[in-house]
């Protein structure tokens, strides 16, 4: 009974080691207060969403500008909300990257070249509306990555049956209150399923009129024609829902209906169920006479 007891409190002390010890973040001091070391340009941003898409959105998910960070405690942030973008300077998150924490978040220092990383913090920054690039010293300043500074107040989605064209539009008001069109605004489509949403089109801008358009392509409907779309700002302002119908619907065929060899009972064909009848009955013949030949053998021993 002592050795039951000595075995708990140890395996208090470890969990309450385990909540208690917090991760260690690495952070080069010549790095501290570096500003990005590429040009933060839509060509580098663009980089830096591809290398997220295959390194790192399997944790962190896709990223958005809320004001803190939305995600549930003890899983990976959303690293595109307000408050850390706020918190942390170029270098910081560069290093964060680079070293990890040596618990939940790995090093990336020899799986991502320094480039790609400063990339990536590119890519992060782009939702961080107030976010200001350095300037390097003597050096012509990068081409300034045009956003939409305003609020957006509305978004509408629409759906065309001819051409499966999904229509987003949306409207927004300026700083001063002024209704003005949202130009390049990343907006994404999705379709809901039942395991997830399946991605249209990912960070598409917005055009001069406020719009994106994409194309709803072979996507499979519900049995009466429907399909459920979701719009949504990448910047988290705001959404939109629709339920549009595409076709006409479909009927679903059971594969056991029909003469088939893995068929119901009624629709196997006669031929099959006399073979699997004669089969087993054979078989269950065969075992009665085993058993009534060991049967036999046992009571000769006895005699």
């Amino acid at each position: 009974m002592k050795n039951i007891f000595k075995f708990i409190a140890l395996v208090v002390v470890f969990t309450l080691f385990s909540l208690n010890t917090k991760a260690q973040w690495k952070i080069d001091s010549e790095l501290k207060d570096a500003g990005i070391q590429v040009d933060y340009s839509e060509a580098n941003i663009d980089e830096g969403k591809v290398i997220y898409e295959k390194t790192c959105k399997a944790c962190h998910k896709d990223l958005s500008a809320t004001p803190k960070n939305d995600r549930a405690p003890g899983s990976p942030p959303n690293l595109g909300n307000i408050e850390f973008n706020k918190g942390n300077t170029d270098g910081e998150i560069f290093c964060k990257m680079t070293y990890g924490n040596g618990s939940t978040m790995p090093a990336y220092k020899d799986m991502l070249s320094d480039v790609d990383r400063w990339k990536l913090v590119a890519y992060i920054r782009s939702y961080y509306e107030a976010y200001e690039p350095p300037v390097a010293d003597n050096a012509a300043p990068a081409a300034p990555v045009e956003k939409f500074e305003g609020e957006l107040t509305n978004m509408e989605l629409s759906f065309d049956k001819e051409s499966k064209d999904i229509v987003v539009s949306l409207k927004g008001k300026d700083k001063d209150g002024n209704e003005v069109v949202p130009k390049n605004v990343k907006v994404s489509v999705f379709v809901q399923r039942y395991f997830g949403q399946l991605p249209l089109c990912k960070d598409e801008k917005t055009d001069d009129k406020g719009q994106i358009v994409t194309n709803l392509g072979d996507v499979p409907t519900d049995t009466n024609g429907y399909v459920s779309l979701i719009a949504m700002a990448n910047n988290g302002q705001i959404s939109a829902e629709a339920k549009v119908q595409v076709n006409e619907g479909w009927k679903w065929v059971n594969p056991l209906d029909g003469e088939h060899l893995w068929g119901t009972r009624v629709h196997t064909p006669w031929w099959l169920m006399l073979l699997y009848f004669g089969i087993t009955g054979g078989v269950l013949l065969t075992i009665a006479w085993a058993v009534f030949q060991l049967f036999r053998i046992y009571n000769l021993r006895e005699r």
